[in-house]
């Protein structure tokens, strides 16, 4: 059934953004899906088959491009901001226009894409924001610390925007996932993780999509999706966690 709300999806083409859009589709939402690659883009357009989509190409680790699509876009009821990808090194071994990409793609383009459609998301009605961390948000993640350090900026971010925005009834909700079973980790060299890591710690997209739905829709701040991963996380930070996180993602 076909209805009168609009959603952008950044980082559309394969996992949650992908996972995200096919379930919009199945509710008749108009969707406006980013990617950056235009094979996946094509590719994932097949997949969705659904007529009220329309892809746009973007690189969003680039200011310029993040104004680009500010200016030809419409103003979303949804906006769902969960491009990325990871990026895994020692500390003083990542390049300083690697950083400042990563950082501005995780982070910093997010809140200029969000700040950039928000003076009009407040005059319409129906607005929701829901932005894509990470648990790394809220744990220590040696070898991957630009990508944690980012998580976490965007998760703050995000939770005292939720607080200034309930005056304009504007939920906004930061989802922290954990391992999902997507090709982020293939494409940032990490194939390792899927055979080191236990098959009880990955969830499937469609999980984090659902629960991550469910926290926007009830007006809650953040959500970790998967049970697993609730019942963890205040232990996240301890040494013993941290031992078997080294073990379980080194590579062998």
């Amino acid at each position: 059934m076909e209805n009168n709300l609009r959603a952008l999806i950044t980082g559309a083409s394969s996992g949650i953004g992908m996972a995200y859009a096919k379930y919009l589709a199945n509710q008749g939402w108009s969707l406006d899906l980013v990617s950056k690659d235009p094979s996946r883009s094509q590719e994932a357009e097949k997949i969705l088959n659904y007529s009220r989509a329309n892809n746009f190409l973007a690189d969003l680790s680039q200011p310029s491009e993040v104004e680009d699509l500010l200016s030809k876009l419409p103003t979303p009821n949804l906006l769902i901001a969960n491009a990325g990808v990871t990026k895994y090194g020692k500390a003083g071994s990542i390049s300083k226009q690697e950083k400042t990409d990563l950082f501005y793609l995780l982070c910093n383009g997010v809140i200029d894409l969000i700040e950039g459609f928000l003076p009009e998301m407040k005059e319409k009605e129906n607005s929701r924001i829901i932005i894509i961390s990470s648990i790394a948000a809220i744990t220590p993640m040696p070898k991957s610390s630009i990508y944690a350090s980012a998580k976490s900026a965007i998760y703050s971010y995000g939770q005292s925007l939720s607080y200034e925005l309930k005056q304009n009834k504007i939920p906004v909700t930061v989802s922290l996932p954990g391992y999902v079973r997507t090709d982020i980790h293939k494409k940032a060299g990490l194939d390792h993780l899927k055979k080191n890591i236990p098959s009880w710690m990955w969830i499937e997209p469609y999980q984090v999509v659902k629960e991550t739905e469910k926290a926007s829709l009830k007006g809650q701040s953040r959500i970790i999706p998967g049970l697993v991963y609730r019942i963890v996380s205040p232990f996240l930070r301890s040494s013993l966690c941290l031992k078997i996180w080294k073990r379980l993602t080194k590579k062998r």
